[in-house]
């Protein structure tokens, strides 16, 4: 016998269905003529579970009722992007109590027939207030999902300096010419202590991309050359926006450096040199002018953000930058603990994006609760499309 929510969310999946599908594929009139019939893209979109902060098994529920939806859809979905804090562990939990976790929540989203894309969030590294020795590893990462997402969708992924594999990566979708970018927001140096014997430059306040991640981002995940059409399309996907990372020049300026020179087609070089350690060193070379006198050239489409629990989108260096509320009935006034109610932040919420890569729009659904966590918002439905 189907519950309440049940028949809650059948009636979510109606609505969704019905502003949604009339977009998913050729183009939303009542004549459609060849010039206009031509298959679009469309991505589910969520971030920010939190599956273990209040009630595991409600949070764990809406992540597998999203992947029940994007598995059962009327239309095959291109990839579902995640752009972190599946977990919450605070305060010196053990790595194998914080691996279990986030294990439920894999174990999750690898039902997903289409590909599934993951970014590691601040709370996922397990290093607030812990021991470098409870931090999770680029192997722990690979043995948690990469390793997985390598073999089953063919994400490519970096080997480093130091031999291990990159948490960052991309994923092409061929057919429309658009690859996903996934950065690692959250790439630090852990094996630093303070005065206490805790990590030093752990995740919380801060974002940071690495020298060697922003190479690979610059020189390798923003190369089109072996591609025969230029025109492809690229979605950066990260948990939350490079700031002041308090102990060290940040990235910040780097990062939208390269974003830059891509977009224009120009040389970029940055150099932040750091005395105190080394890891935090940033020297990047980028050179995209080779795409310059082509009409057709590689281009952004928008970035995917998490972390702040908020519907909203805004342009920053000329891209759409686009942030989704939390997912889960988990996460502050969305506790699981209480009943979860249509249209309000207690209710399961999700995103369906529809890429128009010929007229260059961004259309946004949503499933679910179009308030944020700190209860303000409304519906999320952007029919017109933001232009890219």
């Amino acid at each position: 016998m189907k519950t309440y929510y049940d028949l809650v969310c059948d009636m979510e999946e109606i609505s969704l269905n019905k502003r949604f599908l009339p977009y998913s594929v050729g183009t939303p009139k009542t004549t459609v003529t060849s010039n206009d019939h031509y298959e679009r893209a469309n991505f589910v979109y969520f971030c920010d579970s939190h599956v273990d902060l209040f009630n595991a098994e409600e949070s764990l529920d809406n992540v597998r009722r999203i992947m029940a939806y994007a598995n059962g859809a009327p239309i095959a979905f291109d990839a579902v992007i995640n752009s972190g804090d599946a977990i919450t562990p605070r305060n010196m939990v053990p790595k194998s109590e914080a691996k279990r976790r986030a294990t439920e929540f894999f174990d999750a989203v690898k039902d997903s027939k289409a590909p599934f894309v993951y970014s590691i969030g601040n709370h996922d590294s397990n290093d607030s207030e812990n021991i470098p020795e409870n931090a999770f590893t680029s192997a722990d990462w690979s043995e948690l999902f990469f390793d997985y997402a390598e073999k089953q969708y063919g994400i490519v992924r970096q080997t480093k300096s130091d031999g291990s594999r990159s948490t960052w990566h991309y994923l092409d979708i061929e057919k429309h010419k658009i690859r996903i970018i996934s950065l690692d927001a959250l790439d630090t140096d852990r094996s630093v202590l303070d005065d206490r014997g805790f990590v030093k430059y752990f995740s919380k306040y801060g974002s940071h991309f690495s020298g060697e991640q922003l190479n690979w981002f610059a020189n390798i995940a923003l190369n089109f050359d072996d591609k025969e059409e230029k025109d492809w399309g690229v979605i950066l996907t990260f948990h939350m926006f490079p700031e002041d990372f308090g102990y060290h020049l940040d990235s910040n300026e780097a990062f939208l450096g390269i974003c830059s020179a891509f977009k224009e087609a120009k040389k970029y070089s940055c150099e932040l040199l750091q005395e105190d350690n080394h890891f935090f060193d940033i020297k990047v070379d980028a050179d995209f002018s080779h795409y310059a006198d082509i009409p057709q050239k590689p281009h952004f489409i928008c970035m995917l953000l998490g972390h702040d629990h908020e519907d909203k989108n805004t342009v920053i260096g000329g891209i759409n930058v686009i942030w989704s509320l939390n997912s889960s009935a988990s996460s502050l006034y969305g506790d699981a603990r209480v009943m979860r109610y249509p249209g309000t932040a207690t209710q399961n919420a999700f995103d369906v994006l529809n890429i128009d890569t010929k007229c260059r729009k961004i259309r946004i659904f949503r499933y679910g609760a179009g308030l944020s966590c700190y209860g303000v918002g409304g519906d999320r439905f952007l029919p017109d499309g933001l232009d890219y």
